[in-house]
């Protein structure tokens, strides 16, 4: 480990406790405008085209990465990200503040209006959450070694998930007790209070500052080269970056399993809550199994059993035309999701941080989620192919996607040298 010019053991305590808030807090907050429950709702609600759906999910999960590699090139030579990070939370709790109201004042308003203005909202929502994204990856990767990671990820799901398993039946009585659209609008209400306590959370992150910075700022295409020359010469980089365009390939499905079950299984609105919270008690149980894989064995063990897991979720949907099917299926497929989801979530970013020397943080996470950003634009094309296709070809590429996700993970390996320990 690099010296520190603050002791990352002085402020240890007070960071990890931060740093698991901030988690809590922000799984609740999910909890109320899921990705792939409740947002995929209301936009369902807006408009019949599929297109849509995937054009918010496009942006919720492409605009976390595809900003992050000109922040980089931004803060790579500043000693202290934090001030960045906490102007952009500011941003951003104000801007989902402002949905929440748009949407509960203006329910009379013509629903092609609301959903243009949403999206406009929504996008520069999830724009800011991408430009922090350098700033907070980088300081859980000075703050937290690997083996530290791997049980702050668990605990912030770990207790954040099991009160979203609370919340979710809260979104259903929600749903239910009010009338459509005001019913969304308090969901995201009630999500801004909680997204604003998370970003106070990790706000009170005592930063260590290195030794080792880049006192002048690289030019974009510098930068850029740098990415490319570690891509190449870098195998380990290599074979993430190939695992995770392929986990990329198959979750471009995942805000459609509850629009083609709702279509397809004749599931009520009021019912959305129950899929919340079996996707998320999927991932708090998934925690106890990637959370000692990732402190005992390495996160390379943790992606290969979530790309396999990931490939069950695509078999039983399909399997769903063939057989008679009831609830507690539907709700399995979302406990295997959660499993997924929270398996990439703990896995990738931490045997990214494994593999980055410390110096070079900001260069390796922005290249290598600016480099998979294009996967991420899929669920747009996801919507399409259900427009003009059917959902059978998308829940099939989704299948063909996790089997090579599978492959290339059986590649990749981390020795226990390069796991970085508690300072």
């Amino acid at each position: 480990m690099n010296e520190l010019k603050i002791s990352g053991r002085d402020n240890f305590r007070k960071n990890y406790y931060s740093g698991i808030m901030n988690g809590v807090f922000y799984n609740i907050a999910y909890a109320f405008i899921g990705g792939s429950t409740v947002l995929p709702m209301f936009i369902n609600s807006l408009t019949n085209s599929r297109f849509f759906v995937g054009l918010v999910n496009t942006i919720e999960t492409a605009s976390w990465p595809l900003p992050q590699i000109f922040v980089a090139g931004f803060v790579e030579h500043k000693e202290s990200k934090k001030p960045l990070y906490i102007y952009l939370a500011i941003l951003r709790s104000l801007i989902i503040l402002i949905i929440s109201l748009f949407i509960i004042l203006f329910s009379e308003a013509p629903r092609t209006g609301v959903l243009t203005i949403f999206i406009l909202l929504f996008f520069a929502y999830s724009l800011s959450g991408g430009l922090a994204g350098i700033s907070f990856m980088d300081i859980i990767g000075k703050v937290f070694p690997s083996d530290i990671r791997g049980s702050l990820w668990a605990w912030r799901m770990g207790i954040g998930g099991s009160l979203g398993v609370v919340a979710g039946f809260l979104v259903s009585y929600i749903i239910k007790r009010f009338n459509y659209p005001v019913n969304f609008g308090i969901l995201f209400l009630i999500a801004t209070f909680f997204m604003s306590m998370a970003f106070l959370s990790f706000s009170l992150i005592k930063e260590p500052v290195s030794n080792i910075v880049t006192r002048r700022r690289k030019r974009f295409a510098v930068f850029i080269s740098d990415g490319i020359a570690t891509l190449k010469k870098d195998k380990k980089f290599f074979n993430l970056f190939l695992i995770r365009i392929f986990l990329g390939v198959n979750t471009m499905s995942i805000p459609f399993y509850i629009i083609f079950i709702k279509q397809n299984h004749g599931i009520e609105l009021s019912t959305v809550g129950f899929f919340v919270s079996t996707q998320t008690l999927g991932a708090i149980i998934s925690n106890l199994l990637w959370g000692n894989l990732s402190r005992n064995k390495g996160n390379h063990l943790v992606l290969r059993g979530t790309a396999a897991i990931s490939i069950l979720p695509p078999i039983l949907i399909l399997l769903s035309y063939i057989k008679h099917i009831n609830l507690a299926y539907d709700l399995f497929i979302f406990f295997l999701l959660g499993v997924t989801i929270q398996g990439i979530w703990l896995g990738f970013p931490n045997a990214l941080l494994d593999i980055s020397p410390s110096e070079k943080i900001p260069t390796y996470v922005g290249f290598m989620n600016t480099m998979i950003a294009p996967v991420l634009f899929l669920p747009t094309i996801g919507g399409l192919l259900i427009d003009y296709v059917s959902f059978n070809i998308l829940f099939s590429l989704s299948l063909s996607a996790s089997i090579l996700a599978f492959f290339f993970s059986m590649k990749f390996s981390l020795k226990k040298d390069i796991i970085r320990k508690i300072y």
